[in-house]
Parts: structure tokens; C-alpha cells; sequence
């Protein structure tokens, strides 16, 4: 099967992007670091404290919410693929999804007060789905489109680097903004819902932006069909994505424990709930400050060398913050959060610099452009062990005999709850960091093999003679 471009005189990848492209696609990452990042730093903390949901109850809500959401991704992906549009196959969903992203955000944080418990859980459960179904609906689309705007080697690492600053930004002030929102409002039930009608219409205007300044490669639509085999069995086939996969699934999932831990360690173990801004955001401001860095190592190294040198240095620091001491000075502690951030900077930001390669080494394969399945199923599989990650954590805190507060007080956990919580900031990161760091070493798709590849695709594309050495070099190296 061949590729086919059609009206478009710029498929070897050698164009310069405009500025303004750059600038509106990566602003649509707003929404994408935004929103995992209010969900994961304080939505498991509102479920648990606020609507007074049991620790098992919310495992429950982000177990089955995840699933849910992951199952959507492949098939998101799928129609995503095979649209077609006077719009291309990716903008329509950003167009359509703005009144959705500010309508679901709200609905996942109204403090609703039923006497039932289980009339709570029911609506969180549902108002959580419904959030994540409108993320995959927008979200799928526009990862894909990262590695269809160019197909630079370097032109992609300026963009995704550009997007993820956007991301980092957004990051940094869903981190700092939320409990200052909410403590200002007094009530915390009004705080919440003042915070998600702020952040609803600042997550959903960029995609206006998006969808008016950005186009994609108008690449065919893909023949993929619609089941698991195609979906998932297939892209596991491949050697790169499945390391690919390891370095962006278990670097997420380090995210992912701290981000949901987080609140509780400064709540509970270190005694400065609303110190918690302070500290994330000098986390994302110090993350924001490295990509640059780690850009630059990328580009006179390789990213998964960047990768290795960013998880190092989170290790570091999470084996630091297992020995802080409540009664240590907050400068000490912000101290610590800058070295976190110095090293989160390079594992949040590489895998994203390195989907669109991974992509290439499909089309090598499959003969045809499959972003959409590709990175709906790096989504699904992260969502599903994200779930799992966020469940447990939860599931621990129960078990250990965490006490949900009674009003607005906040009550003194026992023993066991707070050595659980200082054991899983510290472990946790540093187990799944090692797991990353192995498929950083082993990953084949470094800059000089990939200038290879992309001559390749371009000589299959345009139906000349290819190298047959050299292909099937990289069939061995890279599949």
C-alpha cells in the first residue's frame, strides 16, 4: 500500500513552520496539562474532603472513570483517522468540543451535597466520566495532529517543546490558582465551583485558536478497521513504540502517584495544607525553566538521553522528601520542589518530542500514516494504569484507617496513614522512574537513524528506489 499526499508539496519534511501555527497549536495544550493537572493534584483530596466520599468509594471513581475513558481512546482514534472534512481529519473535534470542555469541567467539580453517599458517589462517578469522554474527544485528535503538522525531525522538536511550555504554564497555574481560588472564596464548596467556571473558559477558548490557525498534512484517511487486533495487538508488534511506551507510561505514572499523594503529604504529614501552591508552583515554574535545557540536550545527545539525565534527578529528590521533617523551613522545602521539578522537566517533555518519530517507524511498517491509533493507544494504556496506580493509592489510605474530616476540621491521622503516605512519595516515583530509564537505554530511534528513515519514507512515498540495505537495517533496528 502507498502512501498518498494529496495537495500538499511540502511531505520530506524540510519545510520551516510559521510562527503563528507553533503558537496556536501548542496553546491547545492549555487544556491537556491543565486539566490532568487540577484532576490529579486535587480531585481525589475535593472527592475525599469536601464531598466526603470514603477513600474506597473514590478508588472506585477513578478506576472505573479511567477505563471507561481508556476504552474510548482506540476507538476516538479510529474515527479520528478515517474522518473526512473540508477541515482535515482533526480540526472539526476542536471546533465542537468548546462548549463541552467548560460545560464537563464544571459538572466534575460541583459540590454536590445529597444525604446519600451513595447518591455523591453516583454523580461524581458520572460527572468524572463524562469529563474524561469530552478529554478523549479532544485530546486524541490534537496529539495526533502533532506529528501531522510537519515531518521535521527538528521542526517537531520545536513545536512539541513550544506545546509543552504552553502545557508547563497551564500546569503551573492550575498547580497555584485553584486553592487560592478556593480559600478566597471562604466556603470551599463555592471556591470549587468559582475555580472550574475560571478554568472551564480557560481551558476551552484556545481550541478556537487551534482550529482557525493550525492545518494538518492532508494525508489520506487511513484503511484501518475498527478491532482490537488492528488497534492494539498491531503497534505492540512494533520494538520502538513498546519502548516508546515504557519511558512515557511509567514517567506518567510517576506524575501521577505524586500528583494524586501530594496534597495529602502537605496536608497531613508536613501540617501546610495551603502551602501546597507555594510548592507546586515552584515545581512547574523550575520544569518550565529546563525544557529549554533538555531540548538542547536532545538536540546534541538524543531525548532519550535527555530522559534518563530528568528521571536521575527526580530520584534524587524523591528520596529527599521521605526524610523532610515537618518542622524544617519552608525554604528547605521549596528547595526540594525545584530539584523535583528539575528532573519531571525532562520525562514530561520528551515522549512528547519523541511520538512523532514513533509514528514514522509505523508508517515504515503499516505503509500508511496511523497517528490516531498510535496515540490513542499510548493514551489508553496510560489511562488504564493510571487508574489502577490512582486506585491503589487510595485503596491503601482506606486500609490504613485514613479518617475523612467532619466539617471543615482537619483531623489527625494515625500513624499508619502518614508513614503510607511519606512511603509512596518516595517509592513510588523511584520505582517507576528505573522501569523508564531501562527503555530510555534501549530505545534504537536516535537522531542520525531517524535522518535515515525519513529518507526512506520520502523515496517510498514519491514510488522511487530505496536502499534495500539500508531498509532492512532499519526494519531490524527499529521493528
Amino acid at each position: 500500500m502507498s502512501i498518498e499526499v494529496k495537495g500538499d508539496n511540502h511531505v520530506n519534511g524540510n519545510e520551516k513552520v510559521p510562527f503563528i501555527t507553533k503558537f496556536f497549536f501548542g496553546l491547545g495544550d492549555v487544556y491537556g496539562g491543565g486539566v490532568f493537572n487540577i484532576i490529579n493534584f486535587f480531585y481525589a483530596i475535593f472527592l475525599t474532603d469536601v464531598v466526603k466520599i470514603p477513600p474506597a468509594y473514590a478508588s472506585i471513581i477513578f478506576l472505573v472513570g479511567k477505563i471507561w475513558d481508556a476504552i474510548t481512546d482506540p476507538i476516538m482514534g479510529y474515527i479520528s483517522d478515517r474522518t473526512k472534512s473540508r477541515w482535515g481529519r482533526r480540526r472539526p473535534y476542536f471546533l465542537f468540543g468548546v462548549p463541552f470542555i467548560f460545560l464537563s469541567f464544571v459538572m466534575v467539580w460541583y459540590p454536590v451535597s445529597f444525604e446519600s453517599t451513595f447518591a455523591r458517589f453516583l454523580y461524581a462517578l458520572f460527572s468524572y466520566m463524562f469529563l474524561n469522554t469530552v478529554v478523549t474527544m479532544v485530546l486524541i485528535p490534537y496529539t495526533a495532529m502533532s506529528a501531522e503538522i510537519t515531518l521535521d525531525y527538528n521542526e517537531r522538536t520545536a513545536i512539541n517543546s513550544l506545546r509543552l511550555m504552553f502545557s508547563l504554564l497551564s500546569s503551573l497555574l492550575c498547580a497555584v490558582l485553584p486553592m487560592m481560588i478556593v480559600k478566597s472564596m471562604g466556603d470551599p464548596k463555592k471556591g470549587y465551583l468559582t475555580m472550574s467556571i475560571i478554568f472551564g473558559t480557560f481551558f476551552a477558548l484556545p481550541y478556537l485558536g487551534v482550529f482557525a490557525f493550525t492545518k494538518e498534512k492532508n494525508f489520506n484517511p487511513a484503511t484501518t478497521k475498527l478491532n482490537f487486533k488492528e488497534l492494539i495487538i498491531e503497534p505492540l508488534k512494533i520494538k520502538t513504540f513498546r519502548l516508546y511506551l515504557g519511558m512515557f507510561l511509567f514517567a506518567y505514572l510517576a506524575i501521577d502517584t505524586v500528583s494524586v499523594i501530594f496534597p495529602y503529604y502537605m496536608k497531613y504529614y508536613i501540617g501546610r495544607p495551603y502551602f501546597v501552591s507555594a510548592v507546586l508552583g515552584v515545581l512547574l515554574i523550575t520544569e518550565i525553566i529546563f525544557v529549554p535545557v533538555y531540548a538542547t540536550i536532545a538536540r546534541k545527545k538524543s531525548k532519550n538521553f535527555a530522559y534518563i539525565v530528568g528521571a536521575l534527578v527526580w530520584m534524587v529528590g524523591a528520596a529527599i522528601t521521605f526524610f523532610f521533617r515537618p518542622d524544617w523551613p519552608s525554604q528547605l522545602l521549596l528547595a526540594v520542589a525545584a530539584l523535583i521539578g528539575a528532573g519531571v522537566s525532562a520525562v514530561a517533555v520528551m515522549p512528547h518530542t519523541i511520538l512523532g518519530d514513533v509514528t514514522d517507524v509505523a508508517e515504515l511498517k503499516y505503509s500508511e500514516r496511523r497517528e490516531g491509533s498510535i496515540s490513542s493507544l499510548a493514551t489508553f494504556l496510560r489511562k488504564v494504569s493510571s487508574a489502577l496506580v490512582q486506585a491503589l493509592i487510595l485503596l491503601i489510605l482506606g486500609a490504613v484507617g485514613y479518617i475523612n474530616p467532619k466539617g471543615n476540621e482537619i483531623p489527625k491521622q494515625p500513624e499508619s496513614v502518614v508513614l503510607a503516605i511519606r512511603l509512596i512519595v518516595f517509592v513510588g516515583p523511584i520505582l517507576l522512574l528505573l522501569v523508564g530509564i531501562y527503555c530510555a537505554i534501549r530505545y534504537p530511534l536516535k537522531p542520525e537513524v531517524h535522518k535515515k528513515l525519513i529518507e526512506i519514507l520520502n523515496a517510498k512515498r514519491q514510488g522511487a528506489n530505496v536502499d534495500e540495505n539500508t531498509l532492512r537495517e532499519l526494519e531490524r533496528e527499529l521493528i
